[in-house]
């Protein structure tokens, strides 16, 4: 380590991001070492200066690269699906959502951060909510309320919308749990598929029988106040 930057190499930021996912997803925030995430990326650390100011530049620069993926992925995903069902939809969503959480791709170094994130909460956790939750979010909501109709209240939606990403990552949250309670799942691609399928499924019986109790409360209100 001469303390000098890396001359400017198209690469070398991208392996301290690389790096540093790999690292901050292992080992979380607090624990990781500067000097072990350049030593893993063939950098050095005034290589981490130079890109990202400090370690957490470093983090918030992570999260800022998967969280684009993700969107990125999320906004092709809502192209494609133009002109098909709500129920569709809610499938396509579902599916890759459960991808994310529980295949080992690329894709679930952002869930893990997430995961660490709930658990110790760090100066970066309202960033991703800005750049991912939210957004994340949004479609969703968007989907539900197609299904649910638009006599449907806010609330209505919004805990709908909390229902079908609660049965998502109950499956990532409590994999131990999940192991003894249905032997069965194995967080194969197969076993994704059919977990996608009850989701939504169960989801879209819910949506509507939310949907429909709140135009019935609704109703008997306005019932209530004209015979007032």
């Amino acid at each position: 380590m001469n303390g000098l930057p890396d001359r400017p190499q198209p690469d070398t930021r991208q392996r301290l991001l690389e790096a540093a996912s790999r690292m901050f997803v292992e080992q979380g925030f607090g624990a990781t070492k500067v000097r072990d995430i350049v030593a893993r990326a063939g950098a050095n650390i005034a290589a981490v200066n130079y890109h990202f100011g400090t370690k957490e530049g470093l983090y918030a620069a992570v999260i800022r690269h998967h969280s684009a993926q993700a969107i990125e992925e999320l906004s092709l995903q809502d192209r494609a699906a133009a002109g098909r069902t709500p129920a569709a939809r809610l499938r396509d969503h579902v599916r890759t959502f459960l991808q994310r959480l529980l295949v080992d791709t690329p894709q679930f170094t952002l869930s893990k951060l997430i995961a660490r994130e709930i658990v110790e909460p760090t100066a970066a956790f309202e960033l991703i909510i800005e750049r991912f939750v939210w957004p994340q979010y949004r479609a969703l909501h968007a989907i539900v309320r197609m299904v649910a109709g638009d006599g449907a209240s806010e609330e209505t939606v919004r805990r709908c919308c909390l229902s079908v990403v609660g049965q998502c990552i109950y499956y990532q949250f409590a994999r131990q749990v999940v192991a003894h309670l249905d032997p069965g799942f194995g967080y194969a691609s197969a076993d994704i598929e059919r977990l996608a399928d009850h989701i939504v499924a169960f989801s879209l019986g819910g949506i509507q029988q939310s949907a429909q109790a709140c135009a019935a409360a609704r109703k008997s209100r306005s019932e209530s106040g004209d015979a007032s």
